[in-house]
């Protein structure tokens, strides 16, 4: 889970923090945090293999971009699912996206180990926009449930 509430872009449109950050800013008691990253927060080129992420937005952008080719922002309750497979390597940024108001970010991101006969399966993406992200609510809207994967 990750609760970030970035400041506003003071770098003229360039999207980036108006100081660099030094590749292992995770301190949980920060209003925000730069990760791995050096001008805009986020995670950088990195690989992984073996395993699937599901990541869903609940406030926020993302970039991403990967080796296999696919790339493109979403956020404000899109889910992304990345199957790494035999291996991909990606990049995760966070734009400051806002010049006139914080950038915030919420999001979950979930892990899921690929059992040993998939574990070198084809890298592959597949985006689920806000849209046709099933969201079910309460007769007395007390609550609600939102399904990223599966059925309700």
């Amino acid at each position: 889970y990750k609760k970030d509430k970035s400041p506003a872009d003071e770098s003229g449109g360039k999207m980036e923090a108006a100081w660099p950050g030094n590749g292992s800013d995770f301190n949980p008691h920060a209003p925000y945090r730069m990760y791995h990253g050096h001008h805009i927060p986020g995670f950088p080129q990195h690989p992984h293999r073996g395993f699937e992420t599901i990541t869903a937005t609940m406030e926020g952008l993302i970039d991403h971009a990967d080796s296999v080719g696919n790339a493109g922002r979403y956020g404000e309750g899109d889910v992304q699912w990345m199957t790494a497979g035999g291996g991909v390597v990606h990049g995760e940024m966070f734009p400051l996206v806002h010049a006139d108001k914080p950038n915030h970010l919420r999001l979950f991101q979930i892990w899921l180990n690929l059992p040993s006969k998939s574990k070198m399966v084809q890298p592959s993406f597949a985006m689920f926009w806000n849209s046709d992200v099933p969201v079910y609510h309460t007769d007395d809207g007390k609550a609600s449930v939102t399904v990223w994967a599966g059925d309700y």
